[in-house]
Order: structure tokens, then C-alpha cells, then sequence
């Protein structure tokens, strides 16, 4: 007996030692295996992730745990096992909310309700939700953040009222593409030469975040493409759209994925434009690539061409407008009309980038890249013809250490740009006598440094800091002897702090931080063919509060914040009698304002006659004044700042039916918006109705999406763009009030 016990007792030992062995494969709806699902035991006990075939294997002491799965696209899920593994799992497709999405910002790679940013997750869902042919109406729909387009093909990113200093393009918001700078050391982005199905997602840092991206006080995107997108099979996709206008949109992909992972896409575009003279075509070409080095080093690429084209009908006095809003900018005084001149844009771009991904230890990772750009730009204008180019390369590094409860980042960035810009005259879009021809080379760097702590009671404090350097350097080289000129800024610290408070349903989070925002190349050298080395950077200072929510087991999504931003030597844009941009400093803004999103999903995969139905509202307000800001003899302290919207909202509901129909469905109102400094101007409020509804379907067993979409304007003229402090009163850029566009999208398996 005594021996019994004895191996009774040994025996019972190894059985509390044992490993449990679970296999398991995971499958969408459709019964295709979903690779990179994050698989989590008992809350952290164990952690692993689902291989491109969709299998995973968990190693336990026990039979009874916990796991929850994860992946963006998909509702999460949680399954307790007790005495049977479930070995096949099932996620279902969701229109992803921002409660599902995993946030890169500032390389925290953590679930939106665990970070203490106001950010805006825009995935591929979003973009094809209503048009697949513009990423208006996704970034449109992020509170906060307003995309303009003054005439197609021609976009500006405001970022909570950030719009003064964009009389064309994007400034003063800093870009990303896969993890690399795609802002040129110019300190422009050109994010009209991406094609919108080129993009898997977009993530929107609203505010200052210097501390870890360099210059810039409006905020961040974060593109991704090519990998992120696809489930990690071989597939060709392609997509077709006819509309209004004479648009025709062609998109095509394919993913190979073996060993190495690649992908291809191409993109084009063109469409007739509602105006007079607004046509635009765009050619486009993407490849992205990811080769394992091993079983801790991953080399990857992306290389990206694109060709754009599209004319500038220019903008309208009122009263042309009302007579007839589809005319191009007739002619005046000693100035020809738009379509005389030949007033458009024709961008030659070329963008690569190459970075590695090193799993150093357990604990460290580094992320190090190089990247390069080409840019041809061609501009015929009412006033003269602008032939530039800038070529630039850069590196960044990021070096990550997480071990419990402590997490740190350090890292550099570097880049250096070659600026050239030839302005002639303009004979009915031809080049005449050679006006002067300019060089400028540009340099901008910064180190950055941020450290996080979760304290008990999931208290997290993450608090970061950079160091930001930028030079210009200047010559004329038409005149003799050669003019030169440079303009350096002292080195600034850029400081960001944030604390956040996590309950289960609900976290809190206030952070303060700085920002920095020297001018952009095209600022100092505009188009009153100055170089203006008095024009100084931004400074400013922004406080932040809000919270994150999601309740009734995860079906409301709710997100609110509030902000207080003070801006010093704001940068305005103004023109002189000619038409030709210049830029000055106005004193400085104030801007406070709220933000809230609210996303309801009360039907997820239910039998019966819906099988989603998802609601989300959207709403942002900004009170934005001007402080201390006088032109000549004439103050403008109080005035609402120019090009600001002062409330938005909208509302979109989504319905997926069981016969596999869908109804996407949105609404969004516009305030007035000031057009000038001295507020009397502005544009009309409008609201905006889209729709669309599609049948997904085999077609000779390839998924297809078959689709009708219609976008309409309840207020004629309407605007989606206008000019700012506009020269002779013409403000005003008309946009077609219906558009209608039908399509099919195909997936092919190879």
C-alpha cells in the first residue's frame, strides 16, 4: 500500500506537469483559412498567432482556459474551453470599427481603446463603403478632419481647422507609407497621386506629434498597402467602375505568396469633371514585397509609380457662379481664361522604399529603412508656367524594447531634398522666355526618444520627446552674380505627455503636447517667385481629454474628445493682384474644439432577414479665432479663422442582408465656411447624401461584387473646395451636385 501511495503521488505530479497539446484552423465565413489571427490564452498566459494556412497549436498545463482571437476585418471572439478544443473556429467578416482596429501610432501596435491619442482608423471597408474612386468621403467621415477637392484630383487635408496654409496640396501633416516617410524633405505630400484602391488603411493622429514624427502641428497619416491587405493566399483581383462625367476606374491586383509574399497593382483612372476644363487622369503602379531572412529578419519592399493629370478650371467670382456654375474662370483685365492658358497639372512621381524588421532578442526589435523619391511637376497657370522637380532620400530607425510592464522606443529619422523650380511664361499652355530658374536644397532630421509605464490598477503613462533640426539653402541662378540665401532654424524640442486610465468598459486618457512646423519649399519659394527667409515657423501647444468605451458586450463603440490648441506665427496664405500665391505669419490662432464618434452594431451575423446592421455618428464642432492678427491698419483679432468648418456631422448605416445584399448609406451636413481673413465671405453649408447597394455573389465560383452607388448634393451650387483670401473675389470651385457610378469587383483564386 505504502508503495501505492507513493506512486499515486509521483504520478500525480507529472499529471499537474503536463502539456496539453491543442491543434486547431481558423476560417472566415466563406471557409478560407485567415493567417496572422492573434490567439491569446487566459489573458496573457500564452500568446501565438494563426500561420497563412489559418493552423495554430497552443501548448497548456490545463484543459480549461480562455482564448480570444483577433484580426483586423473580423469580429473578435471569445471561446471557453473546457473539456472539448474546438478545432475549427470560424471569424465573421465586420465592417470594422474603430473599436476592433489596432493603432501603429506612435509605434505602440496596441487596440484603439488602449491608446491615449485621438485617432481615426480608415481601413479598405471604409474606403469602398460609397466610392471606391475617392478617399474623400472615408477621411471626410473621421470628426475633426476635412479633405478638400478644389477640382478633381486636387486634395487638402485639414486636421482640426489646419487648412490656411494649403492653397493647394498637402502641408504642414506629416505622411507615412508602410512605415516610411512619403512627406518630401520639401515638406509637401503627394497624396492625390495614389490611387484610393492602392491603400489597405489610413490612420489619422490628430494633433501634434512631433514627438515622434518631426515637424508638423496639424497631425500624422499612416498609409498602408500591399501585404496588410490580403488574407495570404495566391488571388487576382479586379475591379471595374463606369460613372457620371465619363468616369471609367480599372484596378487590378495580384498576390503571390509562398516563401516570399509579393504584390502588384495597377490603377487607372480618368473622368470628364463637372466643370468646363476638369479633366483628370491618373496611371498608377504599386509593388510590395516581404522576404523572411530567417527566422528573426524580414527584408521588405515597396516601389510605386504614378502619372497624374488633371486640369484647373480655376476658381469663380459669386456671380459667375450663380450665372453658370459649370464654366472654367473666364478671362479678366489683362489675364486669359483657364482653358485658354491650358491651367492644369501633370506630376510624374516615382517613390521606393526598402526596410528591414530584426527580431534582435525576445525583448528588442528594429525597424531600419531607406527610401528615395522623384518628383516632375508641370503647371501651367493663368500667369505663367511653373516647370519643377525635387528629388530626395532619406533613412529612418526605430529600435523597440518591451519587457512587463515597460515599453521604450528611441529612434532617428533623416532627409535630404534637391528642389528646382523653372517659371516661364505661358502662351495658351506653351512654354515662353525662361523668368528666372531657382535651386533649393532642403535638410531636415530628428531624434526621438518615448518611454511607457502601466502602473497598477492599469494606469499607463507614456511620455516621448524629439529633437528636430531643418535647413534651406537658396539660389537664383538666372541672375548674375547669383543670389543666395539660407534659412536655418535652432533646434527644437518637441515634448508629448500623455496619461491614461483603463477600466474594463472604459478609459480615460489627457495628454499635452508641443508642436513644430517650419515652412515647406513652397511656402517660402510661392508664386510671387520670392524667396521668403523672413517667414518663420509654427509653434504651438495643444491640451487634450478624452475617453474610449465599448459597452453592451461590445456592440457600442463610443469615443470622445476635447482639445484646447494654441498656434504662434501662424502661417496664412494670401494672393497678390496677378493671382500668385505668397505666405506671411499672422500673429497667432486659437482653437478649441469637441470630437465624438459613436459606432452601434446590433445585429452581427443573425439569422433572419439581416445579417449586419451597423450605425455609426459622427460629430466634430471647432471654435477657431484669430488672436493678435492685424494686415496693415486692419485687425482681424476675433475672426474666425479661414477655411474652418465649425460644425460637422454625419450619419451612415450599413445593412447586409441574408440574400447577400447590401445598403450602405450615408448623410453628412457642412457648416459655412470663412473664405477670407476678414470673414465676409463665406461658403454655403451644404448636406451630402451617398449611397450604395450591391449583391456579392459566385461568378464561375469567384466572389464577386456587383454594386450601384449615387452621390448627391441637397444644396446647389455646392463646393467641396474653395479657394482661400482669392485674388479679384473668385473663391468659389463648384462641384457636380449628382454623381451616379456602377461597377463589379472581382477575386479570382490561383
Amino acid at each position: 500500500m505504502k508503495y501505492l501511495l507513493v506512486a499515486l503521488w509521483i504520478g500525480s505530479g507529472f499529471y499537474a506537469r503536463a502539456q496539453f497539446t491543442f491543434k486547431g484552423i481558423v476560417e472566415d465565413e466563406n471557409g478560407k483559412p485567415v493567417p496572422s489571427v492573434s490567439i491569446e490564452v487566459s489573458k496573457g498566459l500564452f500568446r501565438t498567432s494563426s500561420d497563412s494556412l489559418g493552423n495554430f497549436v497552443i501548448n497548456t498545463s490545463g484543459n480549461i482556459f480562455t482564448l480570444q482571437l483577433s484580426h483586423i476585418g473580423y469580429a473578435s471572439k471569445s471561446i471557453h474551453v473546457k473539456d472539448h478544443f474546438p478545432q475549427k473556429i470560424i471569424l465573421y467578416f465586420s465592417p470594422e470599427t474603430i473599436a476592433e482596429a489596432v493603432v501603429q501610432a506612435f509605434e505602440r501596435n496596441t487596440g484603439n481603446k488602449n491608446s491615449a491619442v485621438s485617432v481615426g482608423m480608415i481601413s479598405a471597408y471604409h474606403i469602398n463603403r460609397v466610392s471606391a474612386e475617392t478617399i474623400l468621403p472615408a477621411v471626410n467621415n473621421i470628426p475633426g478632419v476635412k479633405m478638400d477637392e478644389r477640382s478633381p484630383g486636387s486634395y487638402r487635408l485639414s486636421i482640426r481647422g489646419n487648412l490656411l496654409r494649403s492653397t493647394f496640396g498637402v502641408r504642414n501633416v506629416k505622411m507615412y507609407w508602410n512605415g516610411m516617410p512619403f512627406t518630401d524633405a520639401s515638406g509637401v505630400t503627394n497624396l492625390n497621386a495614389i490611387a484610393p484602391s492602392l491603400l489597405s488603411s489610413m490612420e489619422i493622429i490628430k494633433g501634434p506629434s512631433g514627438s515622434m514624427y518631426g515637424a508638423g502641428t496639424g497631425g500624422v497619416v499612416l498609409l498602408k498597402s500591399g501585404i496588410s491587405a490580403f488574407p495570404g493566399q495566391n488571388k487576382f483581383s479586379v475591379a471595374a467602375t463606369a460613372g457620371s462625367y465619363g468616369l471609367l476606374s480599372v484596378n487590378t491586383q495580384l498576390l503571390l505568396s509562398k516563401k516570399n509574399t509579393t504584390s502588384i497593382s495597377l490603377s487607372h483612372q480618368q473622368y470628364g469633371g463637372y466643370r468646363v476644363h476638369s479633366e483628370m487622369k491618373r496611371d498608377a503602379l504599386l509593388y510590395t514585397g516581404m522576404y523572411p531572412l530567417g527566422a528573426k529578419r524580414t527584408l521588405n519592399t515597396l516601389f510605386f509609380l504614378s502619372h497624374l493629370f488633371y486640369e484647373t478650371p480655376g476658381g469663380l467670382t459669386k456671380a459667375e457662379m450663380d450665372v453658370n456654375p459649370k464654366q472654367a474662370r473666364p478671362a479678366a483685365g489683362s489675364f486669359q481664361g483657364a482653358e485658354t492658358q491650358k491651367a492644369s497639372i501633370n506630376l510624374h512621381m516615382a517613390y521606393a522604399s526598402i526596410w528591414q524588421e530584426w527580431l534582435i532578442t525576445k525583448r528588442i526589435k528594429n525597424i531600419t529603412g531607406v527610401f528615395g523619391s522623384y518628383t516632375d511637376f508641370e503647371n501651367p497657370t493663368i500667369r505663367n508656367y511653373e516647370d519643377k522637380y525635387d528629388r530626395g532620400a532619406g533613412a529612418r530607425t526605430v529600435f523597440l524594447y518591451n519587457r512587463k510592464n515597460f515599453d521604450a522606443v528611441l529612434g532617428a529619422e533623416v532627409q535630404k531634398g534637391f528642389f528646382s523650380a523653372s517659371v516661364f511664361g505661358n502662351n495658351t499652355g506653351h512654354k515662353t522666355q525662361l523668368q528666372y530658374r531657382d535651386h533649393i536644397r532642403s535638410l531636415q532630421a530628428n531624434v526621438f526618444v518615448q518611454a511607457g509605464y502601466m502602473f497598477k490598477q492599469n494606469l499607463q503613462l507614456l511620455a516621448g520627446l524629439s529633437v528636430n533640426y531643418f535647413t534651406m539653402d537658396y539660389v537664383r541662378k538666372t541672375d548674375n552674380p547669383l543670389i543666395k540665401d539660407l534659412t536655418r532654424f535652432s533646434p527644437q524640442y518637441i515634448p508629448r505627455v500623455s496619461l491614461m486610465k483603463n477600466w474594463k468598459p472604459v478609459s480615460v486618457y489627457a495628454t499635452v503636447s508641443k508642436g513644430f512646423s517650419a515652412p515647406s519649399i513652397d511656402e517660402v519659394h510661392a508664386g510671387n517667385d520670392l524667396f521668403n527667409k523672413a517667414l518663420q515657423a509654427e509653434k504651438s501647444l495643444n491640451y487634450e481629454l478624452g475617453f474610449k468605451a465599448r459597452l453592451l458586450q461590445n456592440t457600442l463603440w463610443l469615443q470622445a474628445s476635447g482639445y484646447f490648441f494654441k498656434l504662434k506665427n501662424t502661417i496664412v496664405s494670401r494672393r497678390d493682384s496677378s493671382g500668385g500665391d505668397y505666405y506671411l505669419n499672422a500673429g497667432s490662432t486659437r482653437q478649441s474644439g469637441l470630437e465624438a464618434t459613436l459606432n452601434f452594431q446590433p445585429v452581427m451575423k443573425a439569422p433572419g432577414l439581416f445579417k449586419t446592421v451597423l450605425i455609426c455618428i459622427n460629430y466634430s464642432s471647432i471654435k477657431a479665432l484669430f488672436v493678435n492678427y492685424q494686415q496693415g491698419f486692419t485687425k482681424y483679432d476675433g475672426n474666425k479663422m479661414t477655411g474652418t468648418v465649425p460644425n460637422v456631422i454625419s450619419l451612415n448605416a450599413d445593412f447586409v442582408f441574408s440574400n447577400n445584399i447590401y445598403f450602405n448609406s450615408s448623410w453628412s451636413y457642412t457648416g459655412k465656411i470663412p473664405l477670407n481673413d476678414a470673414n465676409t465671405v463665406f461658403a454655403a453649408s451644404y448636406n451630402l447624401v451617398m449611397t450604395k447597394i450591391g449583391y456579392k455573389c459566385k461568378i464561375v465560383n469567384n466572389d464577386s461584387d456587383i454594386f450601384l452607388s449615387i452621390s448627391h448634393s441637397l444644396n446647389r451650387p455646392y463646393g467641396l473646395g474653395n479657394d482661400l483670401n482669392a485674388a479679384g473675389m473668385r473663391y468659389f470651385n463648384p462641384s457636380a451636385p449628382l454623381n451616379v457610378s456602377a461597377g463589379i469587383k472581382m477575386n479570382i483564386g490561383l
